[in-house]
């Protein structure tokens, strides 16, 4: 077991600010980096000052001058990770350790910007509601119906990048943090030959949310999926099974953080979880994280080899890559949870499925 020392020699402080949010101010220096946290709005919610960055000797303090060593801030910022639970705060504290000394770091290099404005992503991107006519890549490229892209239209946009050259529109659709009422933080881009998520974006904290239920409490079905045509295609391939008015789907965006799974979660507290994630490695070890959420127990998950290692508070165990699945963790970890998994058969995901189902159908 690693001592404290150890942890501090192999952990910085500024990996774990990163991942709960905060933005390095860079017009403060770089010797005594300041690190800020700001809410939605780009209220300023925190900041902290780290000294001798990156080092066994690095410490903080906070705008209230609380401050210490690494070990000192996981105590004060104990409440920050939710995803690791345990009744007792020093076992907490090691798990915590143990899990990020395990992670390379590699720095997000994104910066705190000062000025409010360039907070508020809608600034940036022109908005246009659209009509099913002015999606055609839906229709005709990704062979979703007519009849579909009209269901979920209330939560697509055209988006134009003010900062862009030309004035091209693409396809957005507009990412929220749930738990943080419903201004737009993000977008998912797509179009011919171009996806990817809009510059400047919250993605760690939000995701794509199209909320059919009558209120949040009455939802019984949240679908997450990698794509929000991921999404829609499965809805597709299933609506005559499934009740829209009971149903929230969302989209995380091709890569997954806690954060995002546990805002949706927070919303929609009532709703069975579903997957719809690819039907490959990534897709099935994004399934095994949102079962680690949903149990509170923090996985460590890292590639060995032809392997993929598992470290959970129980213990470590291998699964060799072509075996991974959320079956086969569940076996190892003994660790169980409420979520549904749904995959595409021998396709690669559900939009796949639909067009070869569409490919021969006439669209508009």
């Amino acid at each position: 077991m690693l001592s404290f020392d150890d942890y501090k020699s192999k952990i910085s402080i500024i990996q774990l600010l990163d991942d709960l949010g905060y933005k390095q101010d860079i017009k403060d220096g770089k010797v005594s980096p300041v690190f800020k946290l700001v809410d939605s709005k780009g209220t300023k919610l925190d900041e902290i000052v780290v000294k001798n960055p990156r080092s066994p000797q690095e410490h903080y303090f906070d705008r209230n001058y609380k401050g210490g060593d690494l070990i000192q801030f996981i105590k004060n910022h104990i409440n920050d990770f939710p995803q690791f639970n345990h009744p007792n705060t020093f076992v907490k504290i090691n798990m915590i350790l143990s899990h990020y000394a395990k992670i390379p770091y590699t720095p997000k290099y994104e910066s705190y910007q000062g000025n409010n404005n360039s907070k508020d992503i809608t600034s940036r991107y022109k908005e246009i509601s659209p009509r099913v006519s002015d999606l055609r890549f839906l229709t005709r490229e990704r062979n979703i119906s007519p009849g579909t892209v009209e269901t979920f239209l209330p939560f697509i946009k055209l988006v134009q990048d003010t900062q862009g050259k030309g004035e091209y529109k693409n396809i957005g659709f507009p990412y929220i943090n749930p738990s943080n009422g419903d201004k737009v933080t993000n977008y998912e881009l797509r179009n011919y030959n171009f996806k990817g998520m809009a510059a400047g974006g919250d993605k760690s904290n939000s995701v794509w949310v199209a909320d059919f239920s009558p209120h949040p409490a009455m939802a019984k079905h949240i679908y997450f999926a990698e794509s929000a045509i991921d999404a829609m295609s499965f809805y597709e391939l299933n609506k005559s099974r499934i009740k829209l008015d009971e149903c929230v789907f969302c989209s995380i965006g091709g890569y997954i953080s806690n954060n995002q799974i546990i805002n949706a979660l927070n919303k929609y507290p009532k709703a069975t979880v579903h997957t719809l994630f690819d039907n490959d490695l990534n897709g099935n070890i994004y399934d095994i994280k949102i079962l680690g959420i949903l149990s509170k127990n923090a996985i460590n998950i890292r590639e060995k080899n032809n392997n993929i290692e598992f470290t959970t508070a129980k213990g470590m165990f291998e699964i060799p890559k072509e075996q991974v699945s959320i079956e086969r963790f569940r076996e190892k970890a003994h660790i169980n949870a409420p979520v549904q998994v749904h995959k595409s058969g021998d396709a690669k995901d559900f939009n796949e499925i639909l067009q070869k189902k569409n490919s021969h159908k006439i669209k508009i």
